[in-house]
């Protein structure tokens, strides 16, 4: 029997870094949901609250580019420490902007740009921070947990904070952000580690590293052609097949969308409990996942049954979520602890933006096309990232080895 799961929860310092993370991402949908609403009754324009997802989507992109260069000269407790709190007090300063409607909405929309920048060096910092925090026999199961709660705030979050925005007064739900950044950056700060593990590393080429180490570069093209085909799991073009190609109305389309999220849960819980198995196949698995997921988007897109769309759907959520986690274990696995905050950064500055422009490239060729091609491309698009497997062999044969440390 695998006892890595309640292991992990007896280690105080992975249950403080998952306080953490569940505190952030509450605090993220919180911060996008109730700043939109505001945006939205100030202005009465669905364009300027749409801006705020612009705007940081911007600063993400321009947080990666700085994390790239500037991370590894933080210690990683400290860093994620400070994040957390600058995002807290950022966030009251936000707010009490956003309550003076005399104000430009320009000014919200500085200091929420200088939120999101921060706010990019979270996720390279954290998943610099978990290989040192947990052994290397629960890297997997640890990014399983952790995924896990990523699937449910992308279910439930945006209900959640819709639920709390309309309950609540905005100060209210302020308040709440406030209090959830600054939990989560307590959690982090008392995160004991060696010195030996908080000392500034050297810096490292991050940029160079990932074109030149071949893991590295092909999973980042698997993720630019998977970033293209996950656009089709955007409620947008959901709602448009379920109308045109299934004949259906807006409640089948809440259904297949909620199934393909459900489907997320189902397979990061899946993960989890079957980490033994996924770390002897790791490389096999990544690319029998995208093989997967090609061939049940390539039936889902000729299928006209509503019941066998949601089938689909939701068999989709597993197969792509063992993807993530495997691929996750691999990089954490292959990247050198000095290089993974710095590598992540890089990484996250080149999909950031990918993803935003994915969304209209998609969407021209849906309008121009008919949304039933869409899918039909996203299925060969997941195919292709198959064959990148299928192709290198220091990929497919990747060999996930528990009793060493990194190999890069």
């Amino acid at each position: 029997m695998d006892r890595t799961l309640p292991h992990l929860f007896r280690q105080s310092s992975f249950v403080k870094l998952w306080t953490s993370q569940i505190l952030q991402s509450l605090a993220n949908v919180l911060l996008q949901v109730s700043v939109m609403v505001q945006v939205y009754q100030q202005t009465d324009s669905v364009f300027r609250s749409s801006m705020i997802l612009a705007v940081m989507a911007l600063g993400s992109f321009v947080g990666g580019i700085l994390g790239s260069r500037y991370i590894h000269r933080f210690s990683l407790t400290r860093l994620l420490t400070g994040i957390e709190w600058f995002r807290a007090g950022f966030t009251l300063l936000l707010a009490l902007l956003l309550l003076q409607n005399h104000l430009q909405l320009f000014l919200p929309e500085i200091v929420l740009f200088v939120i999101a920048l921060i706010g990019a060096w979270y996720h390279p910092a954290r998943f610099a921070l978990l290989p040192l925090v947990v052994s290397k026999q629960g890297y997997m199961k640890a990014n399983g947990i952790l995924n896990l709660i990523h699937q449910l705030f992308l279910v439930a979050g945006w209900g959640l904070g819709g639920m709390i925005a309309a309950v609540f007064p905005f100060y209210a739900v302020v308040l709440i952000i406030f209090a959830s950044f600054l939990l989560s950056g307590e959690s982090i700060r008392r995160i004991p580690l060696h010195a030996s593990a908080e000392e500034t590393p050297r810096p490292v080429p991050a940029w160079r590293r990932m074109i030149r180490v071949p893991v590295i570069r092909h999973l980042t093209v698997m993720d630019l052609f998977e970033g293209l085909a996950n656009v089709v799991w955007a409620s947008a073009f959901i709602l448009a097949f379920t109308h045109h190609i299934l004949e259906k109305g807006s409640e089948w389309w809440g259904f297949i969308n909620a199934s393909y999220w459900v489907g997320g849960i189902v397979g990061s819980s899946m993960a989890v409990m079957i980490t033994p198995f996924l770390e002897k196949r790791i490389g096999f698995m990544i690319g029998l996942s995208a093989l997967s997921m090609s061939l049940l988007t390539f039936f889902f897109a000729i299928n006209s049954h509503a019941l066998l769309a949601l089938v689909l759907c939701a068999l989709m959520g597993p197969c792509y979520q063992v993807r993530e986690i495997c691929q996750e274990t691999v990089l954490q696995d292959v990247i050198s602890p000095q290089e993974r905050a710095n590598v992540m950064a890089a990484r996250n500055a080149v999909l950031t933006p990918w993803s935003a422009g994915t969304h209209l490239m998609m969407g021209w060729f849906a309008d121009r096309v008919d949304i039933q091609s869409a899918y039909i491309l996203a299925a060969i698009l997941y195919g292709l990232t198959f064959f990148i497997v299928a192709c290198q062999p220091k990929l497919k044969n990747y060999q996930y080895h528990v009793e060493e440390t990194s190999r890069l």
